[in-house]
């Protein structure tokens, strides 16, 4: 099924012959997305694997098949996926952010904050990141420095902001 869908949507494609190996890896990065968002993780999967087997150095492969462990509470593979998307490029803060939660979730938190700091200091205005660093640092009983935090995002974006803490 996976297979026949890639054929199909690259027919459109002129000069299919010649899609570079990037593009065609790109491909399955996009399949597979579609597949995380319609719940088929096992399908989204296998295409971040494909991608990957064409061009290991595909840092969204590795970050959204990161996603879809941690999703299937894979946690140290998912964690290990990230860090890869993150060898390759280690200034896309929304990685960092992703690893940062997924640490969070682990119960990881020293460890989640160093990824909300890298986030940061990736992207100063990531309202999530400091969103997310305040939530570590309140569950280590960091009580001021989680409400600094918490300030400085709703600083940043009040209406995301007001979205999470309902989230929460």
């Amino acid at each position: 099924m996976v297979l026949s869908w890639f054929f199909k949507n690259n027919k459109k494609k002129k000069n299919q012959d010649k899609m570079s190996r990037i593009e065609i890896a790109d491909e399955w990065v996009k399949y597979g997305e579609d597949m995380a968002n319609a719940n088929r993780l096992e399908e989204a999967l296998k295409c971040f694997d494909n991608a990957l087997q064409i061009n290991a150095q595909n840092e969204f492969a590795w970050g959204d098949r990161a996603l879809v462990l941690d999703r299937q509470q894979k946690t140290e593979l998912a964690l290990n996926s990230f860090s890869r998307s993150i060898e390759i490029n280690p200034e896309n803060p929304i990685t960092w952010l992703n690893k940062g939660l997924t640490l969070i979730k682990a119960k990881r938190l020293a460890e989640s904050i160093e990824c909300f700091d890298k986030a940061i200091e990736n992207r100063g205005d990531y309202a999530k990141a400091y969103y997310n660093k305040g939530r570590a640092l309140s569950m280590m009983g960091e009580v001021n420095k989680s409400q600094d935090c918490f300030d400085r995002a709703r600083k940043l974006d009040p209406l995301l902001y007001m979205k999470l803490k309902r989230m929460k």
